[in-house]
């Protein structure tokens, strides 16, 4: 009999029922067409919904321009042509590197799939707090201060750092022998060619950074880095990066499938991002079909970059805190550190 490993499918369908069985429900194919589908729908719903509403809500000004010009070469550029790249990459050792048990994956993905969504109702309606400051408001100095973002950044610490860890150290997680499998120097190219086009993009189209007070980026890029990695990069490192996508990858024998799943996983992160409006249904169908368009092309972007290189961290580098953050939201930390 063969070993696990020398099995065509790398034991990914192979749980605890036999393959014919459990073809049934993890084929890689059936469930990235549900993605697709759902990405669709959310789509087609935006624009119809939007050609008849009197307003739309402020994250989706300039939706079309934003989907063709932003978020679809996002999906190209770093799905389509990242896996392109590196096509020829070895396989990366998902249960070993991450401290997998095969048979308890698909429990643990709907177990974490539950969670986030669970949370990000709560801390959305109840803590009035989304992945990225101030959401789900548009900043206004008038209103957000420090004090507002020192409360993001516990609840989001609490909810998405302390107690995934807590569970993670309770499973046994090998944080050591995760780190000892990353290989920097193999992936110094992606980070730093996708680096430049995420931090770069954002100034391109219009984002404040360039020509601000010397005081605002002495306080807001530092300043900046910090609370958002406490608040939006680690949540999505050990949640998505670290939780998530390995367990995706030893049930699928697919990596778009995976990517795909991550990419909607991490639209329900973006549901309380700033500017979604949910003061009526039709402008809450407008935010979350927008939410769904959008943030799950970019969530595909950051997942890609885990899935071939089974490093959990380069997103946070090359698509996240360390590049687009920083142009987006430099001038917003220089003013609430400076208190002005």
């Amino acid at each position: 009999m063969p070993s696990p490993r020398s099995r065509k499918d790398d034991g990914a369908g192979d749980l605890k029922t036999g393959p014919n069985q459990s073809r049934k429900w993890n084929n890689p194919l059936q469930w990235m067409a549900g993605v697709v589908l759902i990405w669709t729908a959310s789509t087609l719903t935006f624009f119809l919904a939007a050609a008849s509403s009197p307003s739309l809500p402020p994250i989706a000004h300039g939706a079309l321009l934003n989907l063709l010009t932003l978020y679809l070469p996002v999906f190209s550029l770093v799905v389509c042509l990242l896996l392109f790249l590196t096509r020829k990459r070895g396989a990366i050792d998902w249960r070993h590197n991450f401290s997998l048990d095969q048979m308890t994956a698909v429990k643990e993905s709907v177990m974490v799939f539950g969670y986030l969504l669970i949370t990000q109702l709560l801390l959305g309606v109840w803590g009035h707090a989304g992945l990225h400051f101030p959401g789900p408001d548009m900043y206004d100095p008038l209103l957000h201060d420090l004090r507002g973002v020192a409360i993001w950044v516990a609840l989001y610490v609490a909810t998405y750092i302390a107690m995934p860890v807590a569970w993670l150290f309770y499973r046994s997680f090998d944080w050591l022998g995760l780190l000892n499998s990353l290989r920097w120097k193999r992936d110094l190219w992606i980070i730093g060619v996708y680096w430049a086009l995420d931090f770069f993009g954002p100034i391109v189209f219009g984002a404040p950074f360039f020509g601000l007070d010397p005081w605002l980026y002495a306080l807001g890029i530092p300043g900046g880095i910090v609370v958002n990695t406490l608040g939006a990069g680690l949540p999505v490192v050990i949640l998505m990066h670290i939780i998530l996508i390995p367990r995706l990858t030893v049930i699928f024998n697919s990596k778009f499938t995976v990517i795909a799943i991550a990419g909607l996983f991490y639209a329900i992160f973006s549901l309380f991002d700033p500017g979604v409006d949910y003061s009526n249904g039709q402008q809450a169908l407008l935010s979350v079909a927008y939410i769904v368009m959008t943030q799950t092309l970019v969530g595909m972007g950051k997942a890609a970059f885990t899935v071939v290189t089974g490093n959990p961290f380069i997103h946070f580098i090359t698509l996240h805190v360390l590049s687009a953050r920083v142009p987006l939201d430099t001038a917003m930390y220089g003013e609430i550190f400076s208190g002005q």
